[in-house]
Parts: structure tokens; C-alpha cells; sequence
């Protein structure tokens, strides 16, 4: 089996090391703190990420899990020591600025490999490969408690100064083929997912942010923008904050780090994550929904970013993915790609909903 190196064990990086485990691969697991339920199972050091990786001198495969601006300050020297990665870390940076470096150095970079952006950008490439020249794309995802409650009715599965950079982010839409940018958190409306997930979520509301990144240089669709979804009072929450000047000046800080004590994950809390794409032609309409509710202590949102990211793993190992730096899409013509990913999802309990 291959030998594996680790870059963080977040929430989602303690799933994917321990289902790697399982399924016999060497992991050398790098964080600056560790899960207790890696300890005896792998090699673990403590250590931070920018210092370990100047150490890496041989052709391990890389899963870069670290939080946005340190997982984007890893990358070039990883490609530079040869490294084959799989790429977690969110950054608004566009990591196919290093494609060239990534082929002079025959090693591969894939990115954006979570639920969305991930397996979205796989579903819209499939829409436009079936259904050609795309009218509207909408991507709505989220990960949220089960129940609302009387506060942020939220928590956070990822880093909370990641997820507040992203409502604060202007987004990028793309309209009559264009891209352009529009306040984040505006066209603010609420859906209703009771029929889809079985009479267990209701309404939920709906807000544009900055989630499209390579999509919007797909350039098959006429419009496109992604939308992420909470419980309804979330967002106006926020912007309450917003508008009072707590997230400014000398109290920025503090706020975020309140902020961070409040959505702070709590995994024996019943949660569940969703994903909905909807991709209309002239004449034809596609639809999946994605939805998990967590199972065996395992949040929805490890499991359905972490299945994605396991899926490209066995891509690259396998040899199935060429050299250079690849966006999800851009991958999607691979022969059964698409299919073995959500095979592995629906294998591992996963809901897929398509309508037409």
C-alpha cells in the first residue's frame, strides 16, 4: 500500500486518515494538534505544517487538509520536492497558477476535492456533458444542526475564520457567460427540502457566496452561482454584527474569536449536510440532492467531504489522473470517475437523489 503524509486532522483529516488506516496505507500524520484516535495507529508528529513540509525529501502522496491561507502556503514547495497532493485547503487563490511548475516536476495537483466545491463541480460537468450548453446552474449546500435553536442555530465543521471570510467575500457569479461580482450574502431566499430528505429538514434559507472559484471559467453555462444554506435568522444575525462595526476595527478580533467559541462543533449533536444542484438547458433539467445525516459518531460533513477526498486519493494512486494541476471538472472526462465517486458515497450511506 502507499505511503501517505497527512497535512492536518481537522474534522474532516481524522476521517480520512483513520478510513486510509483502515484500508492499509502507511499514513505519517502531521498537526499541530493530533485526535486521540489516531495515537498507535500511524506516525504522528506534532509539528507546524510550513516547517514539516521543507523536510519532505521523497515522492510520498500529500493530502493538504490545513486551514485556507496555510494550506495555499504549502503548495508550491510540495511541487517543488515532487509531491503528487490532494488538495483540501480552500484559498480564494487559484492553485492552477502552478501547472507548469506541476509538470516540469512530473507530479500531480488536484484541488477543491470536498463536497462542494468537489463533487458539485463533478455534477455540473456531468449536466453539461449530457444536456450540452447549460441556461442556469444553481449549487446550494450546507451543513447545519438538525434542529434550529435560539441562537446562531450553527456550527462550524471547518474553520470559523474560513467560514466568516466567506460571508464577508464578495461573490463571484457568472451572468450571460460572464463572471461578475455581487455583494456576498445577497439574493437571500428560503427553500423548502421537506419532500426531498423524508419530512426531516423544512425551510431553509439561502444566500450567494464566493463557492464557484474554477467554475467560472467552465464558460457552457449562462448563469451560475452557488448559494450556501443555513437556518432561517442565521445570516441576519450576522449582518446585525456586521452593521454594528463589531467586525471592524479594534473589535474585529474579538468578535472573531467570540464567534469562534460559538460555533464551535459539537460532535454528539445531530447535523446533517445537503447539497443541491440544479442544471436547466433549453429544454432539459437535471437535479441531484446530496444529504447526510452523520453515522457512527461521524459528522455528514466529514463524510461527504471526506468520501470526495478519498475518492481522488484512489484517482492518483491508481494512476488515473495525468500530471499538471486539475480543478474537479477538469477531471470529470476520465472514464468512470464521476461514477466511482459516487459509488463510494452511496456505499458508504450517502443519499443521491437524481431527478430530471
Amino acid at each position: 500500500m502507499a505511503e501517505i503524509i497527512a497535512l492536518g486532522c481537522g474534522l474532516v483529516g481524522e476521517y480520512v486518515i483513520n478510513e486510509l488506516i483502515d484500508d492499509g496505507h502507511d499514513l505519517t500524520v502531521i498537526g499541530l494538534e493530533i485526535p486521540d484516535s489516531l495515537e498507535g495507529r500511524c506516525t504522528t508528529i506534532k509539528s507546524d505544517a510550513l516547517k514539516y513540509v521543507e523536510t519532505i525529501n521523497n515522492n510520498s502522496l500529500i493530502i493538504n487538509m490545513l486551514p485556507g491561507e496555510i494550506g495555499n502556503s504549502v503548495r508550491r514547495i510540495l511541487l517543488e520536492k515532487k509531491s503528487d497532493i490532494v488538495d483540501l485547503a480552500f484559498t480564494i487563490e487559484d492553485p492552477r497558477k502552478y501547472d507548469d511548475l506541476a509538470k516540469e516536476n512530473d507530479c500531480t495537483l488536484v484541488y477543491d476535492v470536498g463536497i462542494a466545491p468537489g463533487y458539485s463541480n463533478l455534477l455540473i460537468a456531468k449536466a453539461i456533458q449530457e444536456l450540452g450548453e447549460l441556461e442556469e446552474c444553481k449549487i446550494r449546500v450546507g451543513g447545519i444542526p438538525s434542529k434550529p435553536d435560539n441562537n446562531w442555530s450553527y456550527m462550524a465543521p471547518f474553520s470559523p475564520s474560513d467560514v466568516i471570510e466567506e460571508y464577508e467575500r464578495p461573490a463571484r457569479i457568472i451572468k450571460n457567460f460572464k463572471y461578475i461580482e455581487v455583494p456576498a450574502i445577497s439574493d437571500l431566499h428560503e427553500i423548502d427540502y421537506e419532500d426531498i430528505t423524508e419530512g426531516k429538514v423544512q425551510t431553509l434559507q439561502a444566500f450567494l457566496t464566493d463557492g464557484l472559484r474554477s467554475l467560472l471559467d467552465y464558460g457552457n453555462c449562462r448563469n451560475m452561482s452557488e448559494y450556501t444554506l443555513r437556518w432561517p435568522g442565521h445570516i441576519e444575525k450576522f449582518v446585525q454584527i456586521q452593521n454594528q462595526g463589531m467586525l471592524a476595527g479594534n473589535e474585529r478580533s474579538e468578535t472573531i474569536s467570540k464567534l469562534i467559541k460559538e460555533w464551535k462543533f459539537i460532535k454528539n449533536k445531530e447535523e446533517f449536510t445537503i447539497l443541491d444542484v440544479i442544471a436547466e438547458s433549453n429544454s432539459k433539467k437535471k437535479r441531484w440532492i446530496v444529504y447526510d445525516e452523520g453515522k457512527d459518531n461521524i459528522s455528514s460533513m466529514a463524510r461527504t467531504t471526506g468520501l470526495v477526498t478519498l475518492g481522488f486519493v484512489d484517482e492518483i494512486l491508481n494512476g488515473n489522473i495525468p500530471k499538471g494541476v486539475f480543478a474537479p471538472e477538469e477531471v470529470q472526462n476520465i472514464v468512470g470517475l464521476t461514477e466511482r465517486i459516487t459509488t463510494k458515497l452511496i456505499d458508504n450511506g450517502i443519499q443521491i437523489t437524481e431527478s430530471f
